[in-house]
């Protein structure tokens, strides 16, 4: 990759890569900045065969100082999850996610950069006394003073080209009594979920955005993409300068704080009660709606400051548990025959095959605990206990993340069994919308050869493990057979595996002649442009790869 910019020049703008471990930038100087494989291009990608040679450029409005984007591509350029065509322009703000290269399976091939702007010097009186303003609130919360700080030096912050100096104490009262900057902080402080101060606020990474913990924790249940510009989130993490911020400003305006009423339901409300990693919710089908985005993928809590073995939700078997004390937000079991909600563990359980010593069981004290991946919900860790027994796992052997499935019964609204023996997974009818590789149109053709003998895709399982058991199918995981104990994403994944042994199996005279007559494509089942309608008509996608195969 490469990046220039021109010397002397001020910068406007500046490219910041999205990538682990990468601190990459690429500042904006020209008016003018382009995006390639070119090596002349300002940003440039000499060796990625999947940027096209002059893919976008990024134009700088000399008048408005407006910014856009302009798209010269083959493949397209994605900006905040929408794609734009080629030609086709786009408005760019300070935060938004520009993906030059976007694949939805294979995340790895991704070029994803976030666009900042570079605010232009010099600096305005106004941009000062907005800082004094932030200043002044971390002053008053810390030290509990009004205006002035004694034992503070003269000094103060200075205009550019300015020799005069402007004392704190003067910025602060000038920042503190009119109305505009306190409307400024005030927006600057809320939350565009609840429209109200933040409460209890956590950041996402990376976009850096920040919203109320109770708020997010709804959102995320439904979503993986940032609320503000939908980009995909890695980490939420507590924000506590922010919070600090929001009580010294309730202290200067106690009128706009929340009720008690309206805290505590916040409270209950609130799922994110440590920093941890964003729950991913794996959408098979689409990332729009319709999705089965009643699946989690989250990872153990990684903070150095937490210990998983004292929950914050108390788990259900440990000596002090309380069922009158679980909050209504958690509870997903049906009601019960007065119209009354059951606590969590009393409802109807997911899981008609759970162990009586698995209920009996009690857990020691200080005993360790993991957390559901589906429900989030604690329970005892004994993973290892119950490593051969045929009912009551507590983790998928693929992945090996935990579920309570299996264990006591998923509480969670919509689950339909996140953990199971692969031939008794209920992957529901949508398992076979874009089953062979994304490709819509091979799907087709494989559920209307079903739909014509009768069969579903409960069939197409038990004929293809029966398949695999005699040795006719392979799987990529040589471990998984039909006994095997996966979660529902893992499951899925072995499922589109064998779907395609299956319709590769399907005699030629069975299917319609418009199938058939179709020349294989050079790539094959790897074939990148199989999604799209039009190439997998015309050409057939189950066969391997021939052309560079090597």
């Amino acid at each position: 990759m490469e990046g220039r910019a021109a010397r002397g020049a001020q910068p406007w703008g500046k490219l910041v890569r999205m990538e682990a471990g990468s601190s990459s930038e690429v500042l904006l100087v020209n008016r003018e900045c382009t995006v390639g494989r070119r090596k002349g291009c300002d940003l440039s990608f000499p060796a990625n065969k999947l940027v096209s040679g002059d893919h976008c450029k990024i134009v700088q409005d000399a008048n408005s100082g407006e910014v856009w984007l302009e798209d010269m591509s083959t493949n397209g350029t994605v900006i905040n999850m929408s794609k734009l065509v080629k030609k086709q322009m786009h408005p760019l703000q300070s935060g938004d996610v520009i993906y030059f290269v976007y694949r939805k399976n294979e995340p790895e091939q991704n070029i994803a950069y976030i666009y900042q702007s570079i605010p232009q010097e010099p600096s305005s009186v106004q941009d000062n006394t907005g800082y004094a303003s932030i200043l002044y609130l971390f002053f008053l919360f810390f030290l509990d003073k009004d205006y002035g700080l004694p034992g503070l030096p003269d000094s103060g912050f200075t205009e550019a080209g300015d020799p005069a100096k402007v004392a704190v104490g003067t910025l602060v009262q000038k920042g503190t009594t009119e109305g505009p900057k306190i409307d400024k902080m005030e927006e600057s402080l809320t939350c565009i979920i609840c429209q109200d101060l933040l409460y209890d606020c956590v950041s996402l990474q990376p976009c850096m955005h920040t919203f109320c913990a109770a708020c997010y924790s709804g959102w995320m249940e439904r979503s993986s993409l940032c609320p503000t510009c939908r980009c995909p989130v890695d980490r939420i993490r507590k924000n506590h300068i922010l919070n600090n911020l929001v009580e010294a400003y309730l202290l200067q305006h106690p009128e706009k704080c929340r009720s008690k009423e309206d805290l505590k339901s916040m409270d209950m409300r609130n799922k994110i009660t440590q920093d941890m990693l964003q729950p991913k919710i794996e959408r098979s089908f689409s990332d729009e709606e319709g999705s089965s985005d009643y699946l989690f993928e989250l990872s153990d809590n990684d903070s150095d400051t937490s210990d998983i073995n004292q929950p914050f939700v108390m788990c259900r078997q440990c000596p002090g548990y309380r069922k009158d004390v679980i909050p209504g937000p958690y509870v997903s079991g049906m009601a019960s025959e007065e119209h009354t909600v059951k606590p969590l563990g009393e409802g109807p359980s997911t899981s008609s095959n759970t162990a009586g010593a698995v209920q009996e069981y009690t857990c020691p004290p200080q005993g360790s605990h993991v957390t559901c991946t589906c429900c989030l919900q604690p329970m005892p860790d004994r993973r290892n206990e119950l490593a051969n027994h045929p009912f009551s796992a507590q983790q998928c052997t693929a992945c090996h993340l935990p579920f309570c499935h299996m264990y006591w019964g998923c509480q969670r609204t919509g689950c339909q069994g996140c953990l199971a023996r692969f031939s008794e997974l209920n992957l529901t009818e949508k398992c076979l919308d874009g089953v062979l590789n994304s490709n819509t149109y091979e799907s087709d053709v494989l559920q209307n050869y079903l739909a014509s003998r009768g069969l579903t895709w409960k069939e197409l399982l038990r004929d293809s493990l029966l398949a695999l058991q005699q040795g006719t199918f392979h799987l990529s995981d040589y471990r998984i057979t039909g006994n095997t104990v996966l979660c529902h994403c893992c499951g899925l994944r072995a499922f589109k595996e064998l779907a395609y042994k299956y319709r590769q199996n399907i005699p030629a005279s069975e299917l319609p002649a418009a199938v058939t007559s179709r020349p294989d494509c050079y790539w094959g089942r790897n074939c990148r442009t199989q999604v799209k309608a039009h190439h997998a008509m015309k050409f057939n996608h189950i066969c391997e790869q021939t052309r560079f195969k090597n």
